[in-house]
C-alpha cells in the first residue's frame, strides 16, 4: 500500500537524524492560493506536534510571504527573538522548547506549493552542511506535492470535461461544489481530535469531495433536469449513479496511471457511498452508522446543507437557520450526529464560505413551501 505523505516525512526525519541528530521536527504545511490559507499538512516530531489543525493567511505573515516571493530559505539562529510575538505558530514552538529553526518555501515551477519548517532543541543548530542538506529534499519534497496534486488536478479535470462533453447540466454549479468540499473540510476539521483524522487526511476530504458525483455523467438529462418528481424507475436509475461515479473513478485512475494518488480509498468512498444513510435507508449499499466511511458521512452533511441553502430552478434558497435545523432534526437518522453537531460548531464559517462562493442571482433566506433537500 502507497505511503501517505506523514510516512515519508518520518522517513525522511529518519534518514537525517542519522547525521543530524538533534533535528527534533520536520513539517510541511501546503498553500491553497483561492483561499490564501496555508495549512498544516504533515510532519515528524518528537514527541506531539507543536501545531496540528492550524491554519491562517499567508497575507497575514508578511515574513512567510517573502520567503515565498524571493525564493529564500530563513535560518533563526535564536527562536527567543520570537518572544513576544502575537503569532501562535511562534508561541507554539516557543512553547515546544525549540531553539532554532530552518523555513524554506516549496515551489515547483515557480508555483507555491507550501513551507518546509524544520525545528531543533539546539540554539544555532542550522549550520551550512545542514542547510544544503535540507534544501535538497526541500525540493524533493516540492515536486513529490506537485507530482500528486497535479496527479489529483488531472483527474477531476479529465472527469469535468467528461461532464461538459456529456451535457451534464444539473445544479451542481461550480460554486456549489467549492462551498460544499470547504464545509466538509470545516467538519473533517472539527472532528479531526476526536475521530482521529490527520491533517492529511482532512486535506484530502476537501480535494475529494468535489468529485462525489461525478456518476451523475451516466444519468440521463430527461431524469437529471426533470424538475418535478421522479418516477420510481426515473429513481432507480439516479440511484445508479454512485456505482457509476466509482466505476469511473477506477478506469480513469488505471487509463491515465494515477493509481499512485494518495487515500483513493477515501475518493472511492466518497464517490460511492455519499448517498448511504446513517439508519441503514440510505443506497447503493444500505449501509449503516459507522459502516458507513467517516469521509462520506462528513461530504453527506456538506452536499445535502448547501443543497437546501441554494437556490435552484425549482426552489429558493432556505435560510441557514432553517437548514441548520434540518441536519439537528435528521441526525441519527440521514445525517451521522457527530457530522452534524461538528457543522453546527461552525455556523459562522459555513456562511463566511457561503458568502465567498456565491451563485448569480442566488439568495439564503426565502423558505418555499414544499422544498426538498438534496
Amino acid at each position: 500500500m502507497e505511503s501517505s505523505f506523514s510516512e515519508k516525512m518520518q522517513s525522511v526525519h529518519a534518514t537525517l537524524r542519522q547525521r543530524f541528530d538533534k533535528l527534533s521536527r520536520v513539517a510541511i504545511a501546503i498553500y491553497d492560493p483561492h483561499t490564501d490559507q496555508l495549512k498544516t499538512f504533515a510532519h515528524s516530531t518528537d514527541g506531539p506536534s507543536p501545531l496540528v489543525q492550524y491554519e491562517v493567511k499567508l497575507s497575514d505573515l508578511p515574513s512567510l510571504r517573502y520567503l515565498a516571493d524571493h525564493h529564500h530559505a530563513r535560518v533563526l539562529d535564536n527562536l527567543d527573538a520570537l518572544r513576544g510575538s502575537t503569532s501562535e505558530h511562534s508561541r507554539k514552538v516557543l512553547e515546544a522548547g525549540y531553539a532554532s529553526s530552518y523555513t524554506e518555501p516549496l515551489l515547483f515551477n515557480s508555483k507555491l506549493f507550501g513551507f518546509l519548517f524544520c525545528d531543533a532543541m539546539e540554539p544555532g543548530y542550522f549550520d551550512e552542511p545542514l542547510q544544503i542538506e535540507l534544501s535538497a529534499y526541500a525540493q524533493m519534497l516540492s515536486a513529490i506535492i506537485a507530482v500528486e496534486f497535479f496527479s489529483i488536478q488531472t483527474l477531476g479535470g479529465a472527469l469535468t470535461t467528461a461532464r461538459e462533453f456529456s451535457r451534464y447540466r444539473d445544479e451542481e454549479t461550480a460554486n456549489h461544489l467549492h462551498r460544499m468540499s470547504a464545509y466538509s473540510r470545516l467538519i473533517a476539521r472539527t472532528l479531526a481530535p476526536t475521530c482521529g483524522l490527520s491533517d492529511e487526511e482532512v486535506e484530502f476530504v476537501y480535494l475529494f469531495s468535489e468529485l462525489h458525483d461525478i456518476g451523475k455523467i451516466a444519468v440521463p438529462d430527461a431524469i437529471l433536469l426533470k424538475p418535478g418528481k421522479l418516477t420510481p424507475e426515473e429513481f432507480e436509475m439516479m440511484k445508479g449513479h454512485p456505482r457509476k461515479g466509482q466505476e469511473m473513478i477506477a478506469l480513469m485512475m488505471s487509463s491515465f496511471g494515477l493509481e499512485g494518488i494518495h487515500h483513493t480509498d477515501m475518493l472511492i468512498d466518497i464517490v460511492a457511498h455519499h448517498h448511504e444513510r446513517f439508519d441503514g435507508q440510505g443506497y447503493p449499499g444500505g449501509l449503516a452508522g459507522e459502516a458507513i466511511p467517516m469521509a462520506a458521512r462528513i461530504v453527506t452533511v456538506a452536499d445535502v446543507f448547501d443543497a437546501l441553502t441554494s437556490e435552484r430552478p425549482y426552489k429558493k434558497g432556505w435560510p441557514f437557520e432553517t437548514a441548520f435545523a434540518y441536519l439537528e432534526e435528521h441526525a441519527g437518522s440521514q445525517f451521522d450526529p457527530a457530522c452534524v453537531t461538528a457543522a453546527l460548531q461552525n455556523k459562522t464559517e459555513f456562511y463566511a464560505i457561503y458568502q465567498q462562493y456565491q451563485d448569480p442571482a442566488c439568495s439564503v433566506g426565502v423558505v418555499v413551501s414544499g422544498a426538498e433537500p438534496g
